[in-house]
């Protein structure tokens, strides 16, 4: 008795380890990314890759799962920042000024307002792949009931947008009102919403959560 105590005590302790281990990996992760290096994000988000693997050996459909999760969400806020002309910055040299020169011509006006390109740089990608190794795991909350998924889309989420575009340099390259700006994070925090409860509603999540805090 004492013994299957103590053993459901260490797999619990255990379990929160691994839990803390991917909460501060991802936001570790998320700090490379935003700085707008794409090689560095692409070197943190597989680092982090490699720590869930070792920490929480996912099986085939977890990897798809995650794969198709993360290029979902990237093509999606590729296509939302397209049609908000969000430029984001990046920078691909392994020392990186403190804003890329074409940030820097952006903010003095000093180059022709033009699209931004159709897809957002690596980083960007890096930090969607960041992010599906938590949905299992530390941030399995989210998903908890629908509204609080909802909610999270709509409030967190552009929070965390608007900190990720001061901390990368990025910005819209046109001049847009407040009205529109509104527009874009309300856009983002939908489509949050959306990818996240489609991603609860499938087979993955139902078979490949594998933590429980109940």
């Amino acid at each position: 008795m004492l013994d299957s105590v103590s053993q459901s005590t260490w797999q619990r302790l255990v379990a929160n380890k691994q839990i803390i281990a991917n909460a501060i990996g991802f936001q570790l992760v998320w700090f490379v990314c935003v700085q707008g290096n794409s090689i560095y994000a692409v070197a943190a988000a597989l680092a982090l890759l490699v720590l869930y693997h070792l920490t929480f050996k996912p099986n085939l459909k977890t990897w798809k799962a995650l794969c198709i999760f993360s290029v979902l969400g990237y093509l999606g806020d590729s296509l939302i920042a397209y049609a908000f002309q969000l430029n984001y910055a990046e920078v691909t040299s392994l020392v990186p000024s403190s804003i890329s020169a074409e940030a820097a011509a952006l903010s003095t006006g000093s180059i022709e307002s033009t699209f931004p390109p159709l897809l957002a740089p690596l980083w960007l990608l890096s930090l969607w792949v960041a992010f599906a190794t938590t949905l299992n795991h530390s941030m399995k909350w989210v998903l908890k009931t629908p509204l609080l998924t909802t909610a999270v889309g709509l409030f967190l989420v552009p929070l965390s947008y608007i900190a990720g575009i001061k901390l990368s340099s990025s910005q819209f390259m046109l001049s847009l009102s407040d009205l529109n700006s509104a527009m874009f994070f309300l856009v983002e925090g939908l489509w949050w919403a959306l990818l996240l409860s489609v991603y609860k509603k499938s087979q993955y999540f139902n078979t490949n959560s594998v933590i429980s805090h109940e």
